[in-house]
């Protein structure tokens, strides 16, 4: 027959062991307790201006997530966090470096985002109506961006310029070759002119004239160049000369003494002095019509009308003075001549050349001369 072994517990064992079975129940809990969030894993939104990113993340520091979702914070970059439908959102607030260029100044503003509009308000800048802005007011900023402010005004002036004179030169077989000779010497013009001016930060952008005067024309400059007459005679050697040189002088007829020789320029191809050269247009009058018929004419100063006895400006040219006329192109020679009459049509630098004959006169028509003023 066996024999059982009975253990029997006393009340304090009982105790004694009730207390180390609740110690270690105690201790599975806490650990299971700690234990919990190394195995949770929590949603996450994370906005990083355009870009966004969902992740799952034990974590519940912020930088922690976002580190984990590969992205960084720069040394003035923020975030913010809030819980939307029981979703975490982060929110990366990047520092935007924005450039405003204003009357020659430029600011960087350090921005996390907003308008141009928020950028001037940050500079304490105002916009007058004149000003021009690079961009509108609500544009929204980014890194990097530049903003231009350009202060614009609009003036009226009235100022001066010069007319700048031409000079125009002529060939003329009455000089030496290679000699020249200015009959005019240039002078520029003056133009008084109103104008609108439109300056930005200070400089000239653009000018409209408004409206101008010339208070003086400019005068041409005038030289003639001699080049060899032999070959011009050459060249119009098959053409009739109408208008034979007058190489008489007209005031030695009526008794007057030839002026004096002296130091003073001599006419060229003669031994005549003279005091002026002036650059004319002439024209040639007769007193007889084109079938021929001659009828008696008499000049302004009283005398009759006759190769010799020329009409001038009196304003230019004084009556009575002797005169040495050849072409400019030296192809035609009028020679001495007396400023005796006046016309309606002679007005400056104009002559009108006595001829015999109506023919004589269509055949010069209208050209420069030379009119060399007799000492």
């Amino acid at each position: 027959m066996r024999s059982f072994r009975q253990t029997v517990l006393t009340k304090s064992s009982r105790e004694k062991l009730l207390r180390w079975v609740s110690l270690a129940l105690m201790l599975a809990i806490a650990a299971l307790y700690f234990s919990l969030p190394a195995f949770a894993q929590n949603k996450y939104v994370i906005t990083d201006g355009d870009n966004v990113i969902v992740c799952m993340s034990a974590s519940t520091d912020p930088q922690v997530v976002i580190r984990e979702a590969g992205l960084e914070l720069g040394e003035s970059d923020t975030y913010t966090t809030q819980k939307q439908d029981g979703v975490s959102q982060i929110k990366i607030n990047r520092v935007q470096m924005v450039s405003v260029y204003e009357g020659g100044q430029m600011s960087v503003v350090g921005s996390y985002g907003g308008t141009v509009a928020d950028i001037l308000d940050a500079l304490d800048l105002t916009l007058s109506p004149n000003d021009v802005l690079s961009c509108s007011l609500d544009t929204e900023t980014y890194d990097g961006m530049d903003i231009r402010i350009v202060h614009t005004e609009t003036d009226t002036i009235t100022y001066e310029e010069s007319l700048p004179f031409e000079t125009k030169r002529y060939e003329s077989g009455a000089l030496a070759p290679g000699e020249e000779v200015t009959l005019v010497e240039g002078a520029d013009g003056l133009c008084r002119y109103t104008a609108e001016v439109i300056y930005e930060d200070g400089e000239e952008v653009s000018r409209s004239i408004l409206s101008q005067h010339i208070l003086s024309n400019p005068t041409d400059a005038i030289i003639l160049r001699g080049v060899d007459r032999s070959v011009k005679e050459q060249e119009f050697s098959d053409q009739p000369n109408y208008f034979p040189a007058s190489t008489t002088r007209p005031w030695e007829e009526s008794g007057s003494s030839q002026p004096a020789a002296g130091e003073s320029p001599v006419i060229p191809g003669t031994d005549q002095t003279y005091s002026t050269l002036l650059y004319c247009s002439a024209t040639a009058y007769t007193c007889q019509d084109k079938h021929g018929v001659t009828t008696p004419g008499t000049t302004f100063s009283g005398t009759p009308a006759r190769v010799g006895a020329i009409a001038v400006d009196p304003n230019v040219i004084p009556l009575g003075s002797k005169l040495y006329i050849v072409s400019a192109d030296g192809e035609y020679l009028y020679g001495y001549c007396v400023a005796e009459d006046t016309g309606g049509a002679i007005k400056g630098n104009t002559v009108d050349l006595y001829y015999n004959t109506y023919d004589e006169c269509i055949q010069f028509g209208r050209r420069d001369v030379l009119v060399y003023v007799i000492e």
